[in-house]
């Protein structure tokens, strides 16, 4: 939900979606390429 970015014309839908895809290039998928932390104790703790 980010109609209040739209009001008033300040963000442009164009600007929301870069930075979206900003956002999960260079931070998100950079997270999802490693382990989260109870993934590692689910299967590599002993």
């Amino acid at each position: 939900d980010h109609d209040f970015l739209l009001k008033g014309d300040v963000f442009t839908q164009d600007v929301i979606d870069r930075w979206i895809s900003y956002k999960r290039e260079n931070e998100i998928d950079e997270l999802s390429l490693r382990p989260h932390p109870y993934e590692f104790h689910m299967y590599y703790d002993i």
